[in-house]
């Protein structure tokens, strides 16, 4: 089956299978990994030094550069140290993942 077919929920699954224990993968994680992922496409298309989530305002700890290729290995299903860098956004939000 092609990756592009696979649910939200499918690829988390097999990235948090992929992240040798960094990603929880229960749906609770997974809801706060959506979040996480909005925020990263935020940063990703934008230049500002800083980001808002939920009527708080963040200064960015990635590069959007970084944002965009943390998208990229989420939907290939790709763990490495740059799909890390989203822990980074995670903890700064709070959020497990």
């Amino acid at each position: 089956m092609n990756l592009s077919n696979w649910s939200n929920h499918s690829k988390y699954v097999v990235l948090t299978d992929h992240s040798s224990g960094k990603l929880v993968g229960n749906y609770k994680t997974f809801t706060n990994f959506l979040k996480v992922k909005e925020v990263i496409n935020n940063i990703a298309f934008s230049d500002k030094g800083t980001y808002s989530s939920d009527g708080d305002i963040y200064n960015r700890k990635i590069t959007s550069t970084d944002a965009k290729i943390i998208l990229t290995n989420i939907e290939e299903c790709t763990w490495n140290d740059k799909t890390s860098l989203m822990l980074l956004v995670a903890n700064q939000l709070k959020l497990r993942i």
